[in-house]
């Protein structure tokens, strides 16, 4: 056990200079909150924080409390790679948590911090869907108190709907019963919501309230959690030098790296706004600097991005704007290929590099841009290929032009043709989701993100203009993928070799 524990450790410790640091700034809250819950001893508390030791016996329940543990100070560290290492993990031997009453509880809790990994991720279909699973099994009143009062916060965030006497009424509850941190949490939280609603009075308060009992406690993460949040409050009143200001004083006294890189980055964003553009790139570099050395990936893209448009915008180096915007996309595909969605911010961040590159697409950038775009093609024939690229251009469509006529009309596709292509798709397999519903959900099976930003760059383009164009550069990008041999090109893509010959003569007139 202290020899996989030693491990995990590492990998964790990643986002930091030396072993154990992590697990020391979020250990107060992690695991405390395992013996306020009542779900654990505050012995077997002591156990899980000395380094893991569980006892010398093993025991697989607490062994996935803690690899569950350590999935969410992965999360909260920004190291979402090996947070669904853990998670997956801990599904592979999800009976270790099923088993009598005290397991109920056990896989309630795992529900429970599953679903908010999920919603820190961006997904917010599967957190309420584990969260609904959390209340199905939870035997206790104190995990179900929890489970509803995440259930209010999720309320607040998607509908901007809650009223101030539930809050107070969980508030209460987790006071009464010495859960101090989900009464700190709460009161952070509400600060949040109270804010949002423009009530900064009273957010101030709850934030204050938060921050002391955060401070009590030595609920570290959640301390500087506050204190960054703070910072942005100022920026939301639209008081960005004074925002500035406020996050350069905390940066001299960050000790994790997660948040150093949170404040460098928000520093950065705030003196490129403000026209202070050595000050941006300074910071934007600082950043990008702490995100590659400890493995904070949750931060890279937005970073990246802002140095390419820097680059961009500010010096009118594309070569370097090109390179930045490259990592940012890198970085999304990195974490989508782990399971990490790409939200409306990721797809914000992909979204601006597609502009990047259709201000400046010649033919070096577009064989490039063309390549990172087809690499889920690799290993594919040619009729799935083809089948992904037109549910997926449907699907752009549908989502960005509209349903029905609208898609049908920006393609310019008959309407007999359309619905044949889609009925050929649904044989194949494949098919789609109902756009008629408000709460649609794009499964992950066919979705190519490669496939939907090919869409958008090309999204003026009729029916057959897009697969004329998609045919040539799909073909180009295989061409060079099989060392420029027809012969390959054709094995590998399932197609008959004089059906090669024919649809890439113009590859080989390029090349003379």
């Amino acid at each position: 056990m202290t020899q996989r524990q030693h491990l995990l450790s590492n990998e964790l410790n990643k986002t930091a200079e030396s072993t154990e640091v992590v697990e020391k700034f979020h250990a107060a809250e992690c695991y405390g909150l395992l013996g306020q819950i009542g779900f654990i001893s505050e012995d077997k508390v002591a156990m899980l924080l000395d380094q893991g030791k569980v006892s010398d016996r093993r025991n697989r329940m607490l062994e996935a409390l803690n690899k569950i543990t350590y999935a969410r100070i992965a999360s909260l560290e920004g190291n979402y790679a090996f947070a669904i290492e853990l998670y997956d993990q801990v599904w592979a031997k999800i009976n270790n948590l099923n088993k009598g009453t005290q397991q109920e509880n056990a896989l309630a809790y795992f529900y429970y911090d599953y679903s908010d990994f999920q919603y820190r991720i961006g997904d917010l279909n599967a957190s309420l869907m584990y969260l609904d699973k959390a209340r199905n099994v939870a035997s206790s009143n104190k995990m179900k108190q929890m489970v509803a009062y995440k259930q209010l916060v999720f309320d607040s965030r998607t509908q901007k709907r809650s009223t101030l006497k539930k809050w107070l009424q969980s508030i209460a509850y987790f006071n009464k019963y010495n859960m101090t941190v989900m009464e700190s949490q709460a009161h952070f939280e509400l600060a949040l919501f109270l804010a949002d609603q423009g009530n900064l009075s009273d957010a101030s308060d709850h934030l204050d309230q938060a921050h002391e009992m955060a401070t009590l406690a030595g609920y570290q993460h959640l301390r500087w959690n506050i204190d960054y949040t703070k910072g942005c409050l100022l920026e939301e009143q639209s008081r960005d030098s004074e925002a500035i200001g406020y996050f350069t004083g905390l940066l001299k006294s960050v000790d994790n790296n997660y948040y150093k890189a949170s404040i460098l980055l928000k520093v950065s964003e705030l003196n490129y706004k403000l026209n202070n553009i050595d000050e941006a790139m300074e910071a934007a570099k600082s950043c990008m600097e702490v995100c590659q050395r400890f493995s904070i990936g949750s931060e890279l893209a937005a970073v990246s991005v802002l140095l390419g448009e820097i680059y961009h915008r500010e010096f009118k180096d594309i070569n370097k704007a090109f390179f930045y915007y490259q990592q940012a996309f890198g970085s999304i595909m990195a974490l989508a290929k782990r399971g990490v969605p790409i939200d409306s911010k990721r797809q914000g961040l992909l979204n601006d590099y597609v502009i990047f590159l259709e201000e400046h697409f010649p033919g070096e950038a577009a064989e490039s841009a063309n390549e990172d775009l087809f690499s889920f093609s690799k290993e594919l024939t040619w009729v799935k290929i083809k089948d992904l690229f037109h549910y997926n251009l449907f699907l752009y469509h549908y989502m960005n032009t509209g349903v029905g006529n609208k898609t049908l009309e920006a393609l310019d596709f008959p309407a007999s043709s359309f619905y044949s292509a889609t009925e050929r798709l649904r044989s194949r397999g494949i098919t789609f989701p109902n756009f008629r519903r408000n709460d649609v959900e794009i499964p992950s099976d066919n979705y190519v993100e490669g496939l939907q930003q090919y869409s958008r760059l090309h999204r003026d383009k009729s029916w057959v203009d897009i697969n004329e164009q998609f045919e040539k550069d799909m073909l180009a990008y295989h061409y060079k993928l099989n060392n420029y041999n027809k012969k390959l090109l054709a094995k590998h893509l399932d197609l008959a070799y004089s059906g090669i010959v024919n649809r890439t003569k113009y590859l080989t007139s390029r090349e003379g």
